[in-house]
């Protein structure tokens, strides 16, 4: 039988529907998060695993709402209903009677062992299953859709999914499964990203999750070597990070075997790791920190794993209880594990690299060669007169120094430790970022990706989706490699942007940039035609870079659409630029 919640307050049922087994905490985060909202549930049928399915179907049509959980399995196929599962039938009953339908995949990436049905060996049912998978998240479906990673991250995201339903409409409105606010779409839900190979450590990973204390909140990602260089490898696994508050990198002989014989796959995941989250671990399972290949980013620290893994208690002990005290300790970043109220801040630099700085001061016809004579006599107007402008640029795009007295990355911790630590937070603050902190998400600035036709652009919709800032420098928007490249992405009113004129502000005013032969006619438009918000053109000075940060930082993570048009801004920018802040 069904298992409802009875309760004359309440007005709106949901028929919660799945499989069983592989779901089971799943469902009971999902059937909390709707009690604390208001709702009665029909919960699908415990007692048998191949329920009465006219009874099933008859609970869907007589709920208000649908709500479905699915992931690896496709579940049981009754007789007499054309080779479809009971989870399917339910579903296509709720379209069919006009059900509002809430859907949540948990992305296959993330499953591993017998809760999938393509390592169980029943292949059609896992064709079946892609082709349900498939549907529901191409958008054609009639249905709400959202990804999961684990049970908490379902309860949060039905929170805010659906609305609360109101026992008394005097009362004051409550969000959330805590019965406070309902939590922020940016926030931080993993304390520690546990990261395997995937055919070397599927089972490994999910035994270090599940002994690690509650309070980390812990989840797994598996990567395949072989397919790194594909776009939608590095999409799950940023999807993962993008929820990640700690990450670290678990490795066997096996698995650094195959990231060694894959060109660029050790490296490149490494990297992908350190930049996302600033640092990252390394669990090692037999094998020694010697090990680890020099071309990889440092790990901040390491742990052995292997003799408490090879004991099979799964307690905390040994090895286990060494990580458990010393990870919070290893790094600064390290002491997020426990910290639940943060969000992420994706953020990107479009600037030259020294390297790439020294290239065109040693041989400035390259512009003209690329980009025609008037960028070139631009170029050459703007760095004609002075000696040591290449010194501005680092190893890295965020190593830019826009004024010459700390690189972009420390101006932006400085602004964001700013927002962090006030002692009375501004009303506009509390609404932006609901009680959390943030911790910022470092993407580098590729031009080769930059372009809809490569495998890494679903990565960079996504993150353009949950918010993000990106700062230019208005010198490099010169150079050949990267004139015009992510003119379509800045374009985005999503996307948060200013121009930094560090080199000579003279020059670079905001009456010549617009005019100037540079290659940012989409940021002219938002700016002069669109009068975005969002999008702040010839910055010329660190005090002024740093107000304007303080103020976007939490609208960006606010995810609101752009404010308005004013009509005065541009004139007002202009004033500001002129006087005082």
């Amino acid at each position: 039988m069904p298992i409802p919640f009875e309760d004359s307050a309440m007005s709106q049922q949901v028929y919660l529907s799945s499989t069983l087994a592989d779901l089971a905490a799943y469902r009971d985060a999902a059937l909390k998060a709707l009690v604390k909202l208001g709702y009665r549930v029909k919960d699908s049928y415990r007692a048998s695993a191949e329920p009465p399915v006219d009874q099933c179907l008859a609970d869907v049509r007589g709920a208000d709402i649908y709500l479905g959980l699915f992931a690896g399995r496709y579940g049981a196929c009754p007789d007499g209903y054309g080779g479809k599962s009971i989870t399917e039938l339910e579903y296509r009953q709720a379209l069919t009677t006009g059900k509002p339908c809430y859907i949540f995949i948990r992305p296959l990436e993330e499953i591993t062992g017998k809760d999938l049905d393509s390592v169980q060996g029943k292949l059609e049912s896992h064709q079946k299953l892609l082709a349900l998978r498939d549907e529901l998240t191409t958008g054609h479906a009639a249905a709400t859709c959202a990804f999961f990673s684990d049970p908490t991250d379902l309860a949060l995201k039905i929170t805010q999914a659906l609305p609360r339903v109101e026992d008394d409409p005097l009362s004051p409105r409550r969000g959330g499964i805590f019965n406070e606010t309902a939590p922020h779409p940016g926030q931080l839900s993993s304390g520690l990203l546990i990261v395997g190979i995937r055919g070397c450590a599927d089972q490994t990973v999910e035994t270090l999750r599940q002994a690690l204390p509650p309070d980390w909140q812990a989840t797994t990602a598996l990567v395949s070597p072989e397919s790194f260089s594909d776009g939608q490898e590095r999409l799950a696994l940023d999807r993962s990070l993008s929820r990640a508050r700690c990450v670290a990198l678990h490795l066997t002989p096996a698995g650094l075997a195959r990231l060694t014989e894959n060109p660029g796959s050790g490296a490149g995941l490494s990297r992908m790791l350190a930049a996302r989250l600033g640092s990252y671990s390394v669990l090692l399972e037999a094998l020694p920190a010697a090990g680890i290949p020099q071309d990889w980013p440092a790990p901040a620290a390491t742990f052995p794993v292997g003799d408490w893994l090879a004991d099979g208690s799964g307690a905390i002990g040994g090895e286990l209880a060494r990580l458990v005290q010393a990870f919070p300790l290893a790094t600064p970043g390290h002491r997020d594990v426990t910290n639940p109220r943060l969000v992420g801040l994706a953020y990107s630099v479009l600037a030259m690299t020294r390297a790439e700085a020294e290239q065109i001061a040693a041989n400035p016809e390259l512009i003209r060669d690329e980009l025609g004579r008037k960028p070139f006599e631009f170029f050459q107007s703007v760095v004609g007169s002075l000696t040591r402008w290449v010194d501005r640029y680092g190893p890295c795009r965020h190593d830019w120094q826009p004024f010459g007295n700390g690189s972009v990355r420390q101006l932006l911790d400085d602004v964001v430790r700013t927002i962090n630590e006030q002692r009375v937070v501004a009303k506009r603050d509390q609404s932006a970022l609901l009680g959390n902190h943030i911790r910022l998400r470092y993407y580098p600035f590729e031009p080769e990706a930059f372009a809809t036709d490569t495998p890494d652009w679903p990565l960079l919709e996504a993150m353009r989706g949950r918010g993000c800032l990106v700062l230019v420098d208005e010198l490099s928007t010169l150079h050949p490699t990267l004139a015009g490249k992510g003119n379509l992405f800045l374009s985005d009113p999503a996307v948060t942007v200013a121009t930094l004129s560090g080199v000579d502000p003279a020059v670079f005013s905001l009456d010549a940039l617009i005019d100037s032969p540079q290659k940012i006619d989409v940021l002219v438009d938002r700016f002069a035609n669109k009068l975005d918000p969002r999008c702040e053109l010839a910055i010329n000075n660190r005090a002024r870079v740093r107000r304007w940060l303080r103020l976007s930082l939490p609208e960006t993570l606010a995810g609101a659409e752009a404010q308005g048009a004013d009509p005065n801004r541009r004139e007002e920018f202009r004033r500001t630029l002129a006087g005082g802040i």
